[in-house]
């Protein structure tokens, strides 16, 4: 690879960070910056001009789908083979990977498999049952019992009596550890948990990924919470010459909710000798006055922040349109306005078009209008391929199949399809198992092989077919091809046929995916990269992990390049991705910021770098939106306009009011007793309301009203009055 290649249309920051000799490197790169493409050409660098071996090579970020445009394009600059040697992948695949060839020394069974936050849920449940905890619900709701567990392993707590007053989360996180441990599954935090302590405990083993990896990349730094940092740190040895790349940004750090630690970045600095920071600020993404208000947004974070700011070669561009909505009503009608005269009619692409929101309740009402308008859209963030019921139960019918102990398998699919073993069959089982401390497969051989009026006829019976059907099923696949033995267990279960059985569309589309996931299984046996191969002889062991790690979904990604839609999504959901044309909305105190937010410094610095992050997606124009009033569970609110608002450049925005708005487009004479949106009418039995939608019939119109007193109902103009107040 010829130097000029590596360097080629890159500007001086971003050849400095490519063709720096071998050091410790911080990339504080702001968005829009290129820091795929300086990542990318680093990697090529070391192995072309560096002459490193590509096994040396550890390349580390946090999505499948940034693992594989990293992958993609370094074998563009590099040949196959040196491509297959180096590591590229996320966290968790890098655990995976690690603990499936150390599972000895990291205390786990041979073929562990990796359980998703529904097999969580599933397992949290029976505790409680098992355990008749009397517990507070609302104190102790499922998710907040999991978030505790998953703070317990991010954080590398030592959770014991002396350390906690908590006592229900106590026992509730001991069981679910030995349940696990029984079950031989681990979720996925524990996944870099255990990796940690793999690390920590033997010296030996990690000499030898330290002598291997002595070119460590990490991508998306600001994202890593404190166990991976660790792990990172664990990794990391001077003697050895290890150098170390990160490469982050600090003002897109948004996942402190979930264990990400902003910190991590500062702590680099302190911990790794001899950093060397570069910083991209030049910006190939928006225009001037985008990123003028977004270094001006942000700069309200400056005593947490590593100080820079963007900038760009591109004109100014449009002003950023900031709408102040009557009600969420005319705010959604503003937005679809906006994208019928400023898009459709100019043949524009909605394709390049986005709605993000800081909730997803928040997108209700603008579906309802595009639906109205016949506007397409989609809302990103569905359910993903891998959690489909269909999947989902076919995946657990294999897991079962290759570890009978997984109890939550075993739950799940012991009467899928239905076969007669109903709730308080498998109540039954579940108590032999917690009598015995069993599992739900060894307590359901214990009913079989000792029935003594435990079970009546029927569900004995049906027990033991059940019983009968996955042994019969692992022995007469046990030499089948991965594809081969996966379709015959769909048919043999009478999955299949459950999915078949009708020719709703909806069962077409589950028989549809059932063919996709044998797809997927041809083509793990295909592409598989050999290095992240473990075990050549147990391919669907290593195929029901990936398919948990990896979670792409093949056909949603084909449907999405042959149609035009406005895309809708959180702004969480929106990061890494770039639109022509955005829309922020509900830009207002409470909503964005969060309410959690307001009394909460640390919160609110992330609130304002999740607004940065919102704004930063928009290439060409960004318009956003607040409401005067808003209901919230029922109630109508007064709202304040965000103060992220009021901290943006006066001269990069443009103010509209609806006043002004609908006196420009409707060519209403507010002196006269036209009807408009949000506005007070008075009707002789219901009383006095508010307008929300406004429908024209012939020569009268429909009218949509919210009564004070009745509620919503749809009235005809003849009948209400203007309210003089």
């Amino acid at each position: 690879m010829h130097i000029i290649k590596l360097l080629n249309n890159l500007n001086d920051k971003q050849k400095k960070v490519v063709s720096s000799i071998r050091k410790n490197l911080l990339v504080l790169a702001g968005a829009g910056s290129g820091k795929t493409l300086v990542l990318v050409r680093r990697i090529a660098w070391l192995i072309s001009i560096e002459h490193c071996s590509p096994k040396s090579i550890l390349a580390v970020t946090f999505t499948n789908k940034a693992a594989k445009e990293i992958k993609n394009r370094v074998s563009q600059l590099i040949d196959n083979k040196e491509q297959q040697d180096v590591w590229i992948g996320t966290f968790h695949s890098f655990a995976y990977y690690l603990l499936r060839i150390h599972y000895l020394e990291a205390k786990l069974p041979k073929n562990f498999q990796i359980i998703d936050n529904e097999d969580q849920k599933r397992l949290i449940k029976r505790i409680i049952k098992i355990m008749n905890l009397n517990i507070n619900e609302k104190k102790y709701s499922i998710n907040y019992i999991i978030k505790i567990i998953n703070q317990i392993k991010n954080n590398c707590i030592n959770y014991n009596k002396n350390n906690i007053m908590d006592i229900p989360i106590y026992e509730i996180y001991n069981e679910y550890q030995n349940l696990c441990k029984i079950n031989g599954v681990v979720d996925f935090n524990e996944l870099i948990f255990r990796l940690y302590k793999l690390f920590l405990y033997n010296e030996n083993i990690l000499k030898i990924y330290q002598k291997r990896f002595q070119n460590i990349l990490i991508d998306e730094f600001q994202d890593t919470n404190s166990i991976q940092y660790k792990c990172i740190y664990l990794l990391y040895n001077k003697n050895y010459k290890i150098k170390v790349t990160i490469v982050g940004d600090d003002d897109q750090s948004i996942y402190g909710w979930r264990g990400a630690k902003i910190e991590n970045i500062k702590l680099f600095l302190k911990d790794f000798h001899d950093v060397e920071t570069i910083l991209l600020e030049q910006n190939y993404r928006s225009t001037s006055n985008i990123l003028n208000a977004a270094n001006r947004l942000i700069s309200n974070n400056n005593s947490t922040r590593l100080e820079k700011k963007l900038w760009t070669n591109t004109n100014d561009g449009k002003l950023i349109s900031i709408y102040f909505a009557l009600n969420e009503f005319d705010e959604a009608e503003y937005v679809i306005n906006y994208i019928k005269n400023n898009l459709i009619k100019k043949n524009i692409q909605l394709n390049d078009c986005v709605i993000l929101y800081r909730n997803n309740f928040q997108s209700r009402i603008i579906e309802e209008n595009m639906l109205k308008h016949n506007i397409p859209y989609k809302i990103t963030g569905g359910v993903r391929f891998c959690e489909r019921q269909e999947i989902k139960n076919t995946l657990s019918y294999l897991r079962l199949i290759s570890n009978y102990n997984d109890d939550s398998s075993f739950e799940r699919i012991i009467n899928i399809p239905k076969r007669g073993i109903g709730i308080i069959t498998i109540n039954i089982i579940k108590s032999i198992a917690k009598k015995f401390n069993f599992t739900l497969w060894e307590a359901s051989n214990f009913i079989i092989n000792n029935n003594t009026n435990i079970l009546n006829n029927i569900p004995y019976n049906a027990l033991k077919k059940f019983i009968y059907l996955i042994i019969t099923l692992k022995e007469k696949t046990i030499n089948y091809s991965l594809p081969i033995k996966i379709e015959e267990i769909m048919k043999s279960s009478g999955l299949w046929s459950l999915y078949l059985k009708n020719n709703y569309e909806k069962n077409n589309t589950r028989i549809n995916n059932l063919k996709e996931l044998i797809n997927a299984a041809v083509q793990f046996i295909q592409f598989t990269n050999i290095n992240n191969s473990i075990n050549k002889n147990d391919n669907l062991i290593e195929f029901l992990s990936q398919t948990i790690l990896e979670y792409e979904d093949k056909n949603e990604q084909k449907k999405d390049k042959n149609n035009n839609f406005v895309q809708m999504m959180t702004i969480h959901a929106s990061k890494g991705l770039e639109f022509s044309q955005v829309f922020i909305i509900g830009m207002e105190e409470g909503i964005f910021p969060s309410k959690a937010s307001l009394n909460n410094n640390e919160y609110l610095y992330e609130e304002r770098r999740l607004a940065y992050v919102g704004i930063t997606r928009a290439k060409k124009k960004l318009v956003l939106t607040y409401a005067k009033q808003r209901y919230f569970y029922g109630k109508e609110i007064n709202s304040l306009p965000s103060r992220f608002i009021n901290e943006l450049p006066y001269n990069c925005i443009k103010k509209i009011n609806y006043l002004e708005y609908k006196k420009k487009t409707t060519n209403i004479n507010f002196n006269k007793k036209n009807f408009y949106l949000g506005q007070i009418i008075y009707h002789k039995i219901f009383g006095k309301g508010k307008i929300l939608k406004i429908e024209q019939i012939t020569i009268n119109k429909k009218i949509k009203i919210l009564f004070d007193n009745v509620g919503v109902k749809w009235i005809m103009s003849n009948y209400i009055k203007i309210y003089d107040q």
